[in-house]
């Protein structure tokens, strides 16, 4: 069951585009729009949430509505209370940045802490991709369950994804990636090579029948935010889905996060998906 964190804001609306999208490549073909009522976005309301049952009529997907009131709770709580524990919850990240965060602080922030159940935070840099990326980069986080934890929103985007880029980021010091050997470069690498192979047969098994064409990607760099979104350049990713729960001391780190979300070319996707 998918449930969309609607905020009536034009950034939701972006998101309400792979709000949809996500529910089209789901069997039950479903959606539940859930806003906590917000006085300041009431007169447009409607007309907003019309347009949304009118794109989920365009494929075929059941919209169901509810505008429901906050209560004593935060937004991000009520949120999880009306969408239930079985529920993958979609929201937004803020359009701009607040103190340099995009995500730090917000209704999606909370909903990710709180580890109630699965949930996917969207940063629309494109509104036009209209939630098909095509290509799609996964920065790989070291963690033997990243695989896992990935394919349910990799199976999400269904056969909106046309190419798949792994990325593996071997994270150095300055001074090491300056003054590094070639052999111990290359000891680097082959152990990237050895740990994406693993996290690459997992996603092909995982993904089938879907078979979007994938490739994988080794680098070395002291730089892990910044490499990622040049990767996202280089491959003309539409998309960059970041995991959550990537180790801190790795680097994915979380503080890499925001870094990633500023500077992206592309739309990104924080998600977490708890045990």
């Amino acid at each position: 069951m998918l449930a969309f964190a609607y905020d009536g804001s034009l950034n939701g609306d972006w998101v309400a585009h792979y709000a949809v999208r996500f529910a089209s490549n789901t069997a039950a073909r479903r959606l539940r729009v859930i806003h906590v009522r917000d006085e300041a976005r009431a007169a447009h309301l409607p007309e907003r949430l019309a347009r949304i049952a009118a794109e989920c009529a365009a494929v075929d997907v059941a919209c169901e509505a509810e505008v429901v009131e906050r209560g004593a709770v935060d937004v991000a709580a009520r949120v999880l209370d009306v969408a239930g524990p079985d529920a993958t919850v979609i929201a937004g990240t803020r359009a701009r940045p607040r103190a340099r965060a995009f995500l730090a602080h917000t209704v999606s922030a909370r909903l990710l802490a709180a580890r109630r159940v699965p949930v996917i935070a969207i940063r629309v840099v494109h509104p036009g991709v209209l939630g098909q990326p095509g290509r799609v980069l996964v920065p790989v986080a070291e963690r033997v369950d990243f695989a896992a934890a990935a394919l349910p929103v990799l199976r999400l985007l269904g056969d909106d994804i046309e190419r798949l880029h792994l990325l593996w980021v071997c994270a150095v010091s300055r001074l090491r990636a300056r003054w590094q050997s070639a052999p111990a470069g290359a000891r680097l690498v082959a152990a990237g090579r050895a740990g994406l192979a693993a996290v690459e047969d997992a996603l092909r098994a995982g993904l089938a029948p879907l078979a979007p064409s994938l490739d994988a990607t080794v680098v070395i760099s002291p730089d892990p935010p910044r490499e990622i979104v040049l990767q996202a350049a280089r491959h003309r990713a539409r998309l960059i889905c970041l995991d959550h729960d990537a180790p801190a001391a790795g680097p994915l780190a979380r503080a890499s996060l925001e870094v990633v979300l500023r500077d992206a070319p592309a739309d990104v996707a924080v998600f977490r998906n708890p045990p």
